[in-house]
């Protein structure tokens, strides 16, 4: 996770930023336990099954959130206020966010009504994924951006803008 966050941290050049990232994923581990959970009873149950589907589903999520986190900084970068930037990066990936999240989902469906040798791992798998991309991504279309706006405020406060230490840099010269 350090790692991780350090890779992002110079992404962006912030070390805020990429909290808005990685806050947004126990949403999405949220979604899958709170659909395992309840079929204990039926043999589906956090095993490495889960485990794997839980991996699978971490990497969409955190993909979605890092590409609406990306879309944010380069229109702020555009001069957009943050809200602004935040809400319009929303809007732009909205449909691929969607179109990934049901496909992902869609693509689970056979493996979650399956029966046959092998469908209790399926269907734990199917279930954790199911889970995790439907709750997970209706929190990170609200969350990320609201994390977004919290973390780039505070940059912008801690942080002095590149161009006016430069400017004022030769002013001094």
């Amino acid at each position: 996770m350090l790692l991780i966050y350090l890779i992002m941290a110079c992404l962006y050049d912030s070390l805020f930023i990429p909290l808005a990232i990685m806050l947004s994923i126990p949403f999405a581990l949220f979604g899958a336990y709170l659909f395992i959970i309840p079929m204990e009873s039926m043999g589906v149950g956090a095993n490495v099954y889960v485990q794997t589907g839980i991996i699978m589903m971490i990497g969409l999520v955190a993909k979605t959130a890092i590409l609406i986190t990306e879309f944010a900084v380069q229109k702020r970068k555009e001069g957009m206020s943050i809200m602004d930037a935040a809400i319009g990066a929303c809007q732009d990936r909205l449909r691929p966010i969607l179109m990934t999240v049901l496909t992902m989902i869609l693509g689970m469906l056979p493996l979650a009504v399956g029966s046959g040798a092998g469908a209790v791992g399926n269907r734990s798998l199917a279930l954790a994924v199911i889970g995790g991309m439907t709750i997970g991504t209706i929190a990170l279309l609200f969350v990320t951006p609201a994390f977004y706006m919290v973390f780039q405020k505070v940059h912008e406060r801690l942080t002095p803008d590149f161009d006016e230490v430069k400017s004022e840099s030769a002013s001094q010269v």
